[in-house]
């Protein structure tokens, strides 16, 4: 990841950032999940006197999520970048406002923003596959135990564990080259021994595709190793609502999965709303947890859209989306694993 110069954002995402097209979604509007901004907004404004980026921090870290604003984009306009860029001026400039401080301490300091998170291992260290379980897993080791399950049926060898947290992601979210770039050194020695790398979490999927590009053939996100090995496993026959994963989606559309192939004899359905106009959790790979009152905001609007299809159950790939969707009241979400271990 390269970070652009400011004059090239600028003059990039001044129009979008103001467009009606994308008001429900862009940053300035997200605070409450609803369209509240008017005329040229405080993101182009702050962006345009470039040196008032305080003036923008409460919307830099509301803004969880921008792919959707990135997806009705009318010029192709980073508008996700640009958040990205903000958020790292204000920690440059040690203008990150109070109630974000302690979130990006921990941040910084490379500790899990998931207060649940505890650190697990089980395995064998020489073995094929390496399981990165997702820092928001309640039980880690329930995870474990069912990749090692899954796995187990295509007679792999697995290592399971949560200690790389997310790898770097919310490194990479608050601007931190130097720190994410240092962190990638590690990984790629620690990892790169694998036959294969596999991670439930689609945050930790993008960090290290963009930190370890070099591993990029030996990474898999879950689906793709299940889609793999599908003929050794005896899977659900149900009427799935699928919520797919928006980093795959937008980001890395080679690795989408055919749903309908690895469930031949269930029902796959579809939100309104999917592939790359997909809506997100909001929990944003654990940045929505700075802003609790958004994440469950949009939550909702999300599980409003899932709940829809008169499913049997809604399944996502990903744990970390999962995290986000069920802190909505209603119906549960459970994450592929936990399906197909039923």
């Amino acid at each position: 990841m390269v970070a652009q110069e400011f004059t090239k954002l600028y003059y990039r995402t001044a129009n979008c950032l103001t467009s009606d097209i994308i008001a429900d979604f862009a940053p300035v509007s997200r605070i409450m999940g609803v369209d509240v901004s008017s005329g040229m907004g405080v993101v182009f404004t702050a962006m345009g006197t470039r040196f008032d980026m305080q003036y923008v921090a409460k919307e830099a870290f509301a803004a969880t999520d921008n792919y959707e604003a990135d997806t009705r984009s009318i010029d192709d306009a980073p508008v996700t970048e640009v958040m990205r860029y903000i958020r790292s001026e204000l920690v440059a400039g040690d203008k990150v406002p109070e109630e974000y401080k302690a979130f990006t301490k921990n941040v910084l300091a490379g500790e899990s923003v998931f207060k649940q998170f505890s650190e697990y291992e089980e395995g064998e260290k020489d073995a094929q596959t390496i399981f990165l379980i997702s820092p928001s897993a309640m039980d880690p080791k329930k995870t474990a135990k069912q990749f090692s399950k899954v796995a187990g049926e295509a007679g792999e060898r697995v290592r399971c564990t949560n200690q790389y947290k997310d790898c770097g992601y919310l490194l990479l979210q608050l601007g931190q080259m130097d720190r994410a770039n240092a962190l990638a050194g590690e990984l790629m020695s620690e990892l790169g021994k694998y036959e294969r790398i596999v991670t439930d979490d689609s945050y930790v999927l993008d960090a290290l595709l963009v930190l370890c590009p070099e591993l990029g053939e030996k990474i898999q996100f879950i689906d793709e190793f299940c889609f793999e090995i599908r003929k050794y496993l005896s899977l659900p026959e149900k009427n799935i609502t699928l919520h797919e994963s928006g980093v795959v989606e937008r980001l890395y559309p080679g690795r989408k999965v055919d749903y309908c192939e690895l469930f031949p004899k269930s029902e796959v359905k579809l939100p309104q709303r999917n592939g790359f106009d997909v809506t997100d959790s909001g929990i944003a790979g654990g940045l929505g947890l700075a802003e609790p009152g958004n994440l469950v905001v949009i939550a909702k609007r999300r599980m409003m859209d899932l709940s829809a299809c008169g499913q049997d159950v809604i399944v996502t790939p990903c744990a970390c989306e999962a995290l986000g969707l069920n802190c909505a009241e209603g119906e549960t979400v459970k994450t592929l694993l936990e399906y197909i271990c039923e």
